[in-house]
């Protein structure tokens, strides 16, 4: 019996020897990477009312995304809300430590990253009404740091604000995460999603990107 050859070859370097490969596909792995993942009572209120209060006391200024030329500018109509950075030091290495237990966990469970660390620090962001707000968008920087995975924690209780949504996007249509104080959301940096636009009062957050080695 004849089998009609794949018009595709590859070269043997060991012998020189011609090798067809099938069009048809034989794969020997799955696909084992979440869309996303969540944790609960990650912190307690007292622990989120501190991380606010230290973003607050950094003097948040307005968010900036980046433009098709990769430089950094205001954009209301894309994102609309105040940040400050939180670095590591004694009074704030506790959020690190218990992020880092989080995320290696759920990294193993969920993801299966090969993730280093958080190269940026962390963000703590405020979105203010009326009509703070972050448009879709993913986390992945072309020619940045090598973002794999995000985390947002919820700080403000939920009763406190109405709108501000993180919702990620499965399908056509985005899932709308829950907006539990102290709750953690984890999903893979190259993931669309965004923060609807908050209509009363404020909602802050902590959000970090878990870096590591190029995607392959």
């Amino acid at each position: 019996m004849k089998v009609k050859k794949s018009k595709k070859k590859l070269i043997n370097k060991k012998n020189t020897s011609i090798i067809c490969v099938s069009n048809s596909a034989w794969s020997f792995k799955r696909d084992h990477v979440n869309t996303w993942a969540w944790a609960k009572n990650v912190f307690s209120p007292e622990e989120c009312q501190k991380i606010i209060d230290i973003g607050n006391s950094l003097s948040p200024t307005y968010g900036r995304v980046q433009s098709e030329k990769n430089i950094e500018v205001n954009n209301d109509t894309v994102r609309k809300s105040l940040i400050s950075w939180i670095s590591p030091r004694p009074d704030t290495n506790w959020i690190y430590i218990k992020l880092q237990n989080l995320v290696e966990h759920i990294n193993d469970n969920f993801f299966k990253f090969h993730i280093t660390g958080i190269n940026e620090g962390l963000q703590f962001t405020k979105y203010e009404s009326p009509g703070g707000h972050y448009h879709t968008h993913f986390d992945k920087m072309f020619e940045g740091v090598i973002r794999k995975l995000s985390l947002t924690i919820q700080l403000t209780d939920s009763s406190k604000y109405e709108g501000g949504n993180l919702e990620i996007y499965q399908s056509h249509e985005p899932l709308v995460m829950e907006k539990e104080q102290g709750m953690a959301v984890l999903f893979p940096s190259y993931v669309l999603h965004r923060v609807t636009p908050i209509t009363k009062g404020e909602r802050c957050s902590l959000v970090g990107w878990f870096t590591g080695d190029n995607f392959k």
